[in-house]
């Protein structure tokens, strides 16, 4: 076999499996413009009828504006913690670091379903009597319970940027002046950015569309997308949910290519950027 036949079927390879990754996508939206329940290929004609009906469908929408206030919530808060952790469990010398990495990270080892109980049995059955506050049917039980599965996504993901970091980048800042802090944000912070986005993206993408977790811990008053969609479906069957689920594919995708632009505007942006020189 040549090369260059080599190269031809490698990208055919990767055409398909990128083929194979958005049939699925494509296939709901295309489902949400159906004029009838049935999916018909083709179709006989185009409608807006169960955008509307998502619209009218109060707890749907509400499901959208929790899972996405929850998302972004659980994703600040794993920034703000999981950075100074991946900071902490790469750069300084803690003992036991290979231990706290592994149990910081054990959320992702874990399927969501045994996650979800243990975690409602540790509020319910210890957490819950000390507090003598009611835990479970919230917005701030929910949110922490969010984080647990999304902190370890930018724990990870930062960890990998500052491994690959020169830490000769912090140690010119502090020999210029600067304090650790200092040279954190204006050396390190900026080094890491792309591990940082990556971070928050997974992180925010885990947490709208978790559904474990929110079944387990969301009430009659909050309500997360994922579970509203589970209620409909159980009454209903119709390309409602394809509608809704059209509305969130577009906002996933509008976030990722949100977040892209402002990684590469940054490092566009940055002198001290890879591959640029100061002037």
């Amino acid at each position: 076999m040549t090369p260059r036949v080599g190269t031809l079927l490698f990208r055919m390879l990767v055409v398909a499996l990128y083929a194979f990754l958005l049939i699925a996508p494509l296939v709901v939206i295309y489902y949400s413009f159906s004029p009838t329940v049935v999916l018909q290929l083709p179709t006989e004609g185009v409608t807006l009828r169960w955008y509307e009906n998502f619209l009218a469908q109060p707890r749907l929408v509400a499901g959208v504006w929790n899972s996405f206030v929850i998302a972004l919530g659980s994703t600040s808060m794993a920034l703000l913690l999981g950075i100074p952790a991946a900071l902490a469990l790469t750069r300084s010398q803690l003992p036991g670091r290979s231990l706290l990495m592994a149990l910081l990270l054990s959320p992702l080892t874990l399927p969501g379903l045994v996650l979800a109980i243990g975690i409602l049995m540790v509020v319910v059955a210890i957490v819950q009597p000390l507090t003598d506050v009611r835990l479970v049917g919230g917005l701030p039980p929910l949110l922490a319970a969010h984080l647990i599965v999304t902190l370890p996504w930018v724990t990870r993901t930062v960890a990998a940027s500052l491994e690959t970091t020169d830490r000769a980048l912090d140690e010119a800042a502090r020999g210029l002046g600067a304090s650790p802090t200092e040279a954190f944000f204006l050396a390190t912070l900026p080094a890491i950015r792309p591990g940082v986005v990556a971070g928050a993206i997974f992180a925010f993408i885990v947490s709208f569309g978790n559904f474990t977790l929110s079944l387990f811990f969301t009430s009659g008053t909050v309500t997360t997308l994922p579970v509203a969609v589970f209620q409909y479906i159980d009454q209903f069957q119709d390309p409602t949910v394809a509608a809704a689920s059209s509305v969130v594919i577009l906002l996933t995708t509008a976030v990722v290519l949100l977040a892209d632009r402002f990684a590469r505007f940054s490092q566009r942006s940055d002198p001290t950027a890879p591959g640029r020189s100061a002037t």
